[in-house]
């Protein structure tokens, strides 16, 4: 033995939560889409409709989830971003607050 203490890791700690192979997120909210779809116009061509679509749509979430298993939420952390930062600060920047260490 190296000295080195081993710990296992158990996968469920680390895999990411998925729901068919999709995001849990985005296969709840097709879910409802396509089951408003279906019950709620009431029809058989509805119902074909919406099941075309949840199909469809899973298949993308999996293929996306397959790439990147947090898509989404880096998606939406991304668009809250500028498009450009300048190299210097603004007369109307925020004072940053600066915390003592002594206190």
């Amino acid at each position: 033995m190296d000295g080195r203490r081993r710990i296992p890791m158990h996968q469920s700690l680390i895999r990411p939560v998925l729901l068919g192979g999709a995001e849990r997120g985005l296969a709840l909210m097709n879910g409802v889409i396509s089951a408003a779809l279906i019950f709620g116009i009431g029809s058989w061509q509805a119902a074909v409709i919406g099941i075309g679509f949840a199909l469809v749509v899973h298949m993308v979430l999996v293929n996306l989830a397959k790439q990147d298993c947090q898509f989404f939420d880096v998606y939406k952390r991304h668009i809250t971003y500028q498009d450009f930062y300048p190299a210097q600060a603004s007369q109307s920047a925020p004072t940053p607050l600066i915390k003592y260490l002594n206190k």
